[in-house]
C-alpha cells in the first residue's frame, strides 16, 4: 500500500510538471529529443522489474518515476540459497546535453540524477557447516547518477530507453552474523547492489 501511495504521488509530480512544460511544446523538436513527450513503460533490469513513467519539460529536460521490485528473487549461488528481496521508488531527472544536434547519438544520450527509497533492501544466505542463515540489510536512501540513451524507436508510438548508473549507498550495509556485509560493501561486489543497467519499453503519449 505504501508503494501505491508514493507511486502516486510522483505521478502527480509528473503531471504538474506537464502543465509547466506545455509552455515549451511547440518550441521541441522530437526528431532532436532523446524524451517522448510523455510515456509509461515496462523497466527490467539489475534493480529488478517495474513501471515507469516519464515527462519531458523545458525542451532538453526528463522527469521520471517510477518503482522496481525483485519479487523475493531466489537463486542457488555455490550450492546454496541466496535470496535477494528489493523493492524500491525512485525519481530521475535527465537532461540531454547535446539537443539540438542531428547525429544519432547526440539525439539519444541523456546524462541522470535522481534519488531512489527502498522498502526494503536486504539479501539472505543459506548457511554452511558452522555459518548459521544469515541476511544482509543494505543503504534504503540512495541518490542516483547514471547515463543512459533514449527515445529509440521501435514503432510510431513504441520506444526504448537504456539506463547505466549507480544508486549510492548513504548508510553502511549491516549484517546478522560476523562480518558478512563486507561482501556487498567492498571491492567490484561493492558497487554490484546499486547498479542500474536496464531497459525500459514504453508506449508513447
Amino acid at each position: 500500500m505504501n508503494l501505491i501511495k508514493e507511486f502516486v504521488k510522483m505521478l502527480l509530480i509528473v503531471a504538474l510538471l506537464t502543465l509547466i512544460g506545455k509552455e515549451s511544446k511547440a518550441q521541441v523538436l522530437p526528431e532532436y529529443s532523446a524524451f517522448p513527450e510523455t510515456s509509461v513503460g515496462l523497466q527490467l533490469g539489475t534493480q529488478g522489474f517495474g513501471i515507469q513513467g516519464t515527462k519531458s519539460f523545458a525542451r532538453f529536460f526528463n522527469v521520471r518515476v517510477g518503482f522496481n521490485t525483485t519479487a523475493d528473487l531466489s537463486f542457488q549461488y555455490n550450492n546454496r540459497t541466496t535470496q535477494l528481496d528489493r523493492t524500491s521508488v525512485y525519481a530521475i531527472i535527465d537532461w540531454q546535453p547535446l539537443y539540438g544536434r542531428t547525429d544519432w547519438f547526440a539525439s539519444k544520450w541523456f546524462v541522470s540524477t535522481g534519488v531512489s527509497y527502498y522498502f526494503t533492501n536486504s539479501l539472505y544466505r543459506q548457511g554452511i557447516d558452522q555459518v548459521p542463515n544469515y541476511y544482509i540489510y543494505m543503504s534504503k536512501f540512495r541518490p542516483y547518477i547514471g547515463t543512459g540513451l533514449g527515445n529509440i524507436s521501435i514503432s510510431d508510438h513504441i520506444g526504448l530507453r537504456t539506463d547505466f548508473g549507480w544508486f549510492i549507498p548513504t548508510s553502511a550495509a549491516t549484517s546478522t552474523y560476523e562480518n558478512k556485509a563486507d561482501k556487498v560493501s567492498t571491492g567490484i561486489r561493492g558497487l554490484l547492489p546499486g547498479l542500474n543497467a536496464g531497459a525500459t519499453i514504453y508506449i508513447k503519449f
